[in-house]
């Protein structure tokens, strides 16, 4: 099957991050091309006022760029009598770009429902003690969820996968998976309260009879 028929779609709740939000991704696009002009340019925008007599364009055009070379070298510079430099606008620090970026990336955080500590945003980063399973189980709950779902439900269906079978996310063994100790813990009560045996205590860790890989197993990394 080619074409638009071959096309595998997932219907989703909200009209998309582009819908909702797109001002402020822009703002953030903006925000950075903003810095990065202020990064470029040593000094605050400004403009070299002549009060003597009026120049040719040649020299005009010679004189800005000397500056603008002389600038990326060295902050001290040297005009004559009739020259004198005249700042419009402000330094990035009194433009704040720092924390513009910082508010706009808590925005985009809120606007995609991830927490904003997890894309480095600083604002509001002030969050009660919590162990980094338990972080990303809220994360999988409040955030992933409502997108795991869809892709389950939609894989699923018999035009992609046979009837009697379904697709989910093996998020429990891997991105939830709890850290050594507690898996143990976990285990030895269920020996203890006769759920499993030891070869299948042995399985739920990956661990093979003596050590050996079952020669059927695929590991994909």
């Amino acid at each position: 099957m080619v074409g638009v028929g071959s096309l595998v779609t997932f219907q989703g709740l909200t009209q998309g991050i582009l819908q909702t939000s797109g001002r402020t991704i822009q703002a953030a696009l903006d925000i950075e091309k903003a810095a990065a002009v202020a990064a470029a340019t040593p000094m605050a925008t400004g403009y070299i006022k002549n009060t003597g007599a009026d120049m040719p364009e040649s020299s005009i055009q010679a004189l800005l760029t000397a500056w603008k070379t002389a600038r990326q070298n060295k902050s001290t510079a040297y005009l004559t009598s009739t020259l004198s430099y005249e700042t419009v606008g402000f330094s990035p620090k009194d433009m704040m770009y720092n924390e513009a970026s910082q508010y706009l990336a808590t925005q985009i955080a809120r606007a995609m429902n991830v927490p904003a500590y997890m894309i480095s945003a600083d604002m509001n980063n002030s969050m009660t003690y919590q162990n980094i399973i338990d972080g990303r189980k809220e994360f999988v709950a409040y955030s992933l969820q409502p997108y795991i779902c869809a892709i389950e439900d939609r894989l699923s269906m018999n035009d992609i996968t046979a009837n009697g079978n379904i697709v989910r996310f093996n998020i429990d063994e891997s991105f939830l998976r709890a850290d050594t100790m507690k898996r143990l813990e976990a285990i030895e009560k269920m020996l203890a309260l006769g759920l499993i045996d030891v070869e299948q205590a042995k399985e739920m860790e990956d661990m093979t009879p003596e050590g050996n890989e079952s020669i059927n197993d695929t590991y994909v990394q």
